[in-house]
C-alpha cells in the first residue's frame, strides 16, 4: 500500500478573531512537521483527509496558563511552555500527535504547535508589560470571559 507523506505550511493553519467589546482577541494555530496519509484500498481523496487535520479546532481555558485544544479528528495536543512576544501575545508551544481514519484513509504525524494569542485593547496600546506572569495578570480575567472559541480552519490542500 503505498503512503504519502505531506510537510505541513509553516503558517497558521486555524484562525479566530474574537471581539469582547473593549479588547479584540486574535488567535493563531500554526502546526509544524509533516503527515502520512495512508490510502483506502479503494480511491482514495488525500486532500479531504489533510482538511480534516485543520477542520474544528476548539480552544478554551484562555483564561489560563495551559488551553485545551481539541478538535473532531481527536488530535493529542501536551502543552510544553509558552513564551511571551511583546507587546501583546503570548504563544503556548508543544507536541501534537495524529492518528485518525477519513473514509479509509489513516492519517498519522507527530508535530510541533504553537496557539499564539494576541489581545488589543479597541482604545489604546496594548499594556506594556515584562512577563509571561504579568501578561496572564493583565488578560486573564477577560480572556476567561470568552469560555470558547473555534478556530476556522484552511483547507490543507490549497496551502503551499
Amino acid at each position: 500500500m503505498l503512503m504519502a507523506r505531506y510537510t505541513l505550511p509553516d503558517t497558521p493553519i486555524a484562525a479566530a478573531t474574537a471581539d469582547i467589546g473593549h479588547v479584540a482577541v486574535d488567535l493563531a494555530l500554526t502546526l509544524r512537521g509533516a503527515v502520512v496519509v495512508t490510502p483506502a484500498d479503494g480511491p482514495t481523496d488525500e486532500l479531504a483527509v489533510l482538511d480534516r487535520i485543520s477542520e474544528g479546532m476548539f480552544i478554551s481555558g484562555l483564561g489560563t496558563d495551559a488551553p485545551s485544544i481539541t478538535c473532531p479528528a481527536s488530535h493529542r495536543f501536551a502543552q510544553r511552555g509558552t513564551t511571551y512576544l511583546k507587546p501583546a501575545t503570548m504563544v503556548f508551544h508543544g507536541d501534537c500527535a495524529i492518528d485518525f481514519n477519513h473514509d479509509g484513509a489513516i492519517a498519522t504525524g507527530t508535530f510541533g504547535y504553537e496557539l499564539a494569542v494576541m489581545v488589543t485593547p479597541h482604545n489604546g496600546e496594548p499594556v506594556h508589560v515584562s512577563s509571561s506572569e504579568q501578561w496572564f495578570t493583565c488578560n486573564g480575567g477577560t480572556l476567561a470571559s470568552i469560555g470558547a472559541i473555534v478556530l476556522i480552519g484552511q483547507r490543507l490542500s490549497a496551502l503551499d
